[in-house]
């Protein structure tokens, strides 16, 4: 039973660096912004979630929900590029960037896309 408690609080460590990485932020210039735009970004990624999975029901509102779950990606990848560059004052590699620059944009299209077919 002690191993089982052990690995829960390991769980719930790890998901509360992954949710606030913090170790990310101890470094950056723009802590408290970045707290918020950490915020913005876990928002908008678990919202897009629900709305993805809202959408796989098949109502006449689902290209709706698709759409705007794809803005809230795109939104989420403009959040992580910023978090990544420290507000745009820190060069990234773009090894490390290339899906964010990717991703985000097409997020955009893909969302452009479910409006037009609605």
């Amino acid at each position: 039973m002690p191993h089982r408690t052990e690995d829960l609080k390991q769980a719930i460590h790890h998901f509360y660096e992954g949710l606030f990485q913090e170790e990310s932020i101890q470094q950056s210039r723009h802590k408290r912004l970045e707290h918020v735009i950490l915020l913005i970004r876990n928002l908008a990624a678990a919202l897009a979630v629900v709305l993805f999975a809202v959408s796989l029901f098949r109502a006449p509102w689902a290209y709706l929900c698709k759409g705007v779950a794809y803005f809230l990606g795109a939104a989420a990848y403009v959040c992580e590029i910023v978090i990544l560059t420290d507000c745009f004052h820190t060069k990234v590699p773009h090894s490390e960037m290339f899906m964010a620059y990717c991703f985000g944009p097409m997020y955009l299209l893909l969302g452009v896309s479910y409006f037009i077919g609605y």
